[in-house]
């Protein structure tokens, strides 16, 4: 399989919430609309109720994955990540350390 298979998300964006209270209103809000907004959701997963924290390198989020289908039948899922407003800025902090994590050579590290 070429990687490009792997890829489940190519459109993603995010949420940056004041505290984990509003991450779960906005996300059930986005969850019990999206049949009615042409969004609906397909996967969710939640960083926040994993056990093994090292699983994740200690962060946590909410990513839900939702369905566009276009008008000529095209189909894309796309990613919402709903993060606190604290660990997000650990998060843009730590990003080097995640690219240097997932890189599968050295060649792969800028």
């Amino acid at each position: 399989l070429p990687l490009t298979a792997l890829i489940l998300d190519p459109v993603r964006a995010s949420v940056i919430c004041p505290n984990p209270a509003t991450i779960l209103k906005v996300a059930r809000w986005m969850i019990e609309s999206g049949d009615k907004s042409g969004l609906p959701v397909v996967r969710i997963k939640n960083k926040f109720s994993v056990n093994d924290s090292a699983e994740y390198d200690g962060y946590r989020d909410l990513m839900i994955s939702v369905l566009y289908t276009g008008n000529m039948g095209l189909r894309v899922i796309g990613e919402v990540q709903f993060h606190d407003r604290r660990m997000f800025a650990l998060k843009v902090k730590m990003h080097k350390l995640y690219k240097v994590k997932r890189a599968l050579s050295a060649d792969q590290i800028q």
